[in-house]
């Protein structure tokens, strides 16, 4: 059942200067009123990312779509790439189409725009329940037994509610996993490999723990992130406020309790293995261990007044003395492009850098005010020379 909520005023502008922009229509006051407002709300950039790698992936001003049915069939067969099922979702009826004032509609919008705001309602009205759409850009996830993964791609970022509701941030490249059957029964377990942000709502009866690669992180109810991405050196786990208990993979018997604004660094390295002297008898490898974690203070960054650990979560792409090699990872997935150092002398250049709502080419042309390099940026990848 769809559910027509009262309209809020700013999406009803955004999906205005949206239909616009999608049908080549906006001007440049206006694309930069649409980014704005992005700006203002970051719970409505994925939903503009999605909704226009699907106009462009299905290509619907493409004519050789002409009837109804092979219009439906085309969105419904796509249509779980980019929606997860929820109870009831918001709407505007400013945007929805009615057949019956056609000449009213046709006075205000262009036939390419209307063709757009109709494409827009009809995924409303056939998923029945689209998160996207929603005013708050929550994801409910599905209710049937077995394992619920939420991915994001390269290039987004989204936003889910837990069956317990606790809410999770996903950053991009990132994928949250747990299993229907077992959930919000006697534990609340999720696995995690990427970076999210957490709020998990408070139960102590139902602990709540996060699996990754080099951690488990126990809570009752707090504010956190976790980064761990299985490519980059570095776990981490920064405490907001409440309480957490990590226990490290290797280290089962050792706990760390963090307290608010303290943050756990785990080494993803593979522990470095040496042999003994060959003159006694019994040669064994004995595992070396690197510094395997450190716990530190959350510090706000004094130039650009943030907190770096979940600058991600405002929108901002931001890093603090770190080499050029890792911070690529960090463009590949907040850009969605592959991205290639060709120069190796450029792969340990350390730069900090703050970027709000910048292009990749403007990052890069930033960057290289500081270290002088080249860089090609094709459709779906950039070389760095």
């Amino acid at each position: 059942m769809v559910m027509l909520n009262e309209p809020n005023p700013s999406q009803n502008k955004f999906w205005s200067l949206l239909s616009k922009k999608l049908s080549s229509e906006a001007t440049s006051e206006e694309l930069e009123e649409l980014q704005s407002i992005l700006l203002s709300t970051p719970d409505l950039h994925s939903q503009a990312d999605i909704l226009t790698e699907m106009w462009q992936q299905q290509g619907v001003i493409n004519k050789s779509i002409t009837s109804e049915g092979a219009y439906m069939r085309h969105i419904m067969k796509h249509k779980d790439e980019f929606f997860v099922e929820e109870d009831s979702i918001e709407t505007n009826s400013d945007d929805i189409v009615s057949e019956a004032s056609p000449g009213f509609f046709r006075s205000l919008f262009s036939t390419k725009r209307l063709f757009i705001l109709s494409f827009l309602a009809f995924i409303i009205l056939t998923t029945g329940a689209i998160y996207l759409l929603t005013q708050k850009n929550d994801a409910k996830l599905p209710t049937e037994k077995g394992i619920s993964s939420i991915v994001t791609k390269n290039g987004n970022r989204t936003k889910v509610v837990l069956p317990d509701g606790s809410q999770v941030w996903l950053n991009a490249g990132s994928n949250l996993d747990y299993d229907n059957s077992t959930f919000n029964n006697e534990l609340r377990e999720v696995s995690l490999n990427g970076e999210a942000y957490f709020d998990v709502t408070k139960d102590p009866e139902k602990p709540f723990i996060i699996h990754t690669k080099k951690m488990d992180i126990k809570v009752l109810g707090t504010v956190f992130n976790v980064r761990s991405y299985s490519d980059e050196k570095i776990a981490e786990a920064a405490l907001i406020k409440g309480s957490i208990e990590v226990t490290l993979t290797d280290r089962k018997d050792q706990k760390i309790i963090l307290k608010p604004n303290e943050k756990i660094s785990i080494s993803n390295e593979e522990p470095k293995s040496e042999k003994k002297p060959e003159k006694i008898s019994s040669v064994k490898a004995v595992a070396v261990r690197i510094p395997q974690f450190e716990v530190n203070d959350l510090k706000p960054n004094p130039t650009y007044n943030i907190i770096g650990e979940i600058a991600w979560t405002q929108n901002k792409l931001f890093f603090e003395d770190e080499i050029f090699e890792d911070i690529v990872l960090r463009m590949e997935r907040w850009f969605g492009k592959k991205v290639t150092i060709a120069n190796e002398s450029l792969k340990n250049v350390h730069y900090t850098g703050n970027y709000e709502n910048e292009t990749l080419e403007e990052v890069l042309l930033s960057l290289k005010l500081s270290k002088s390099f080249n860089f090609r940026i094709g459709n779906d990848n950039v070389v760095i020379y």
